[in-house]
Order: C-alpha cells, then sequence, then structure tokens
C-alpha cells in the first residue's frame, strides 16, 4: 500500500471522527433552555417567569414581550442598568440565546393554542352584554378603569384566561381591589388607589375621576378584599359565551405580538 496514501486516509478519517465530535451545539436540541432559566433566573422572576420578591413578571408583561429577541439577548447578556439584574455573558452565546427561546415559549410565542370558541362572538360579548368594556380597554376602545387587556392573552392558558373571568378575586393585585376611603368629616369614596405615600393617597373612582386626599383628612380606609369585577360570569353568561369571551382576549394578544414583531423587523 503506498504509505502517503494510507496516511492521507488516515487523516481523514481521524479529521471526520473529530468534526462528528465537535459538531456545533443546537441551542435546542442540546442546551435546555428550561434548565438554565432554572438555574440563573427563577429565583428572582420565579419559576414560571411571572415574577418573584425580587424580580417582575417577564413572561406576560407588555414591556418585555413586545420587545425584538435581540434586546432579550442584550439584556440578558449585560445586565439592565438601574436594576439588580446582572449580566451573563460569561454563559456564552448559544445559552443565551437557548434562554431568550425558552422565555418565548413561556410567553407563548411560536406556540399553537387552540382557541375554544369564536372570537367574534367574544368581542361582541366584551363590548356588549359582559360590560367588560365599561373598566377594560383592548386595542384603544373601552373603558380605562381597569387593566388593558390589549395584550392579556401573552403567556397565559385558556384555564388561566377562563379562571381570572370566573373567579375574579382568587389571584387579587392590590392595586385592583376596590377600598373605601372615609374622610373625616364622613364622606365615603369607592374605587381604586392609584397611588399613595406618606402624606396623600389618590384614588380612581367607578365614574373614572381622580381623588387627591390628604392623609390628614382620612379617617379610615376600608380595604373590600375583591375588585370591581362582577363575581358572578358563571351565573351570567353560559360556557358557551365564556368560552367566547376567552378566545377574543388571545386573539387579540395573538394579533398584538404580531404587529409588535413586524415593527421590530422594520426598525432592524
Amino acid at each position: 500500500m503506498n504509505f502517503k496514501f494510507a496516511l492521507t486516509g488516515c487523516c481523514a478519517a481521524f479529521l471526520f471522527i473529530h468534526l462528528l465530535a465537535f459538531k456545533p451545539v443546537n441551542a435546542q436540541e442540546n442546551i435546555s433552555g428550561r434548565a438554565i432559566f432554572a438555574a440563573n433566573c427563577s429565583a428572582c422572576h420565579g419559576s414560571d417567569g411571572r415574577g418573584g420578591e425580587r424580580a417582575p413578571n417577564i413572561v406576560t408583561r407588555r414591556e418585555v414581550v413586545s420587545r425584538a429577541d435581540s434586546d432579550l439577548i442584550r439584556a440578558v447578556q449585560n445586565g439592565v442598568q438601574g436594576t439588580a439584574m446582572p449580566g451573563f455573558g460569561y454563559m456564552g452565546a448559544e445559552k443565551i440565546n437557548a434562554v431568550v427561546h425558552y422565555l418565548r415559549t413561556l410567553q407563548g410565542i411560536g406556540v399553537a393554542v387552540k382557541v375554544p370558541g369564536d372570537p367574534g362572538l367574544g368581542e361582541q360579548l366584551f363590548f356588549g352584554k359582559a360590560e367588560c368594556s365599561k373598566c377594560h380597554m383592548v386595542n384603544g376602545r373601552g373603558g380605562f378603569l381597569n387593566s388593558d387587556l390589549s395584550g392579556y392573552g401573552f403567556g397565559r392558558s385558556v384555564e388561566d384566561i377562563r379562571s381570572a373571568i370566573i373567579y375574579p378575586d382568587r389571584s387579587l393585585d392590590r392595586r385592583s381591589e376596590a377600598v373605601t376611603v372615609v374622610t373625616s368629616d364622613q364622606q365615603k369614596f369607592m374605587g381604586m388607589i392609584r397611588n399613595e405615600d406618606n402624606f396623600s393617597l389618590i384614588l380612581q373612582t367607578e365614574d373614572g375621576a381622580f381623588h387627591t386626599l390628604s392623609k390628614e383628612n382620612i379617617g379610615r380606609v376600608e380595604y373590600s378584599g375583591h375588585s370591581l369585577m362582577p363575581d358572578d360570569y358563571e351565573k351570567e353568561l353560559s360556557s358557551k359565551e365564556i368560552d367566547d369571551l376567552v378566545s377574543y382576549l388571545l386573539k387579540t394578544s395573538t394579533l398584538e405580538k404580531s404587529a409588535s414583531h413586524e415593527h421590530d423587523s422594520e426598525k432592524e
């Protein structure tokens, strides 16, 4: 056998095996974004990314969901200035990409969700019979007493949204709790506290008006333990109608996600 030929063949075989052993890592196949998130992010942001004691919700917050992937990657790599979040650049690009990919999965981006009802009928209910629009807004339409629901479906399951409609007090946010403020001269104001400091309290009443009340003139504040949202939708609406409402909220969030990412693509 020709020695040069044999040496070349051995080198080629060795090179082939070497390339197999060190093939590029696929972030989805070989690096678990879930594991990286659990080890580095969950202690602050919560195991489901919806907020913890030390860091905010990054799954359903619109200002996070609407950001481009490149923005999220930079935030993970360099940290967020003015917050306690450090940079994780030492992990390398592949692991950072993997954890951002996992975050997008938590947010419901790229995940097909089968709606349980008719979004069109749900829209009619939202602005009609169910009277959701008296307090809530979707895509610029509706009231502003309570939260804007344009992107409410971000990262939420059908069961999560249905539960929020039927059991509004189950996971009550203190900012949405109905309170009654009684002044020193026995005037009563019912609504939600929008801001508070050592000297004053700002209350938004059900008619949408804001009232700034000096604490020295407040006799007491009564916390109801309930939101202003009706708790009888399961009686007032049929199961089909609730499914339609859920479908509408899921659809509006999907449309907003698409619009946000198209806008990001145009900027880039």
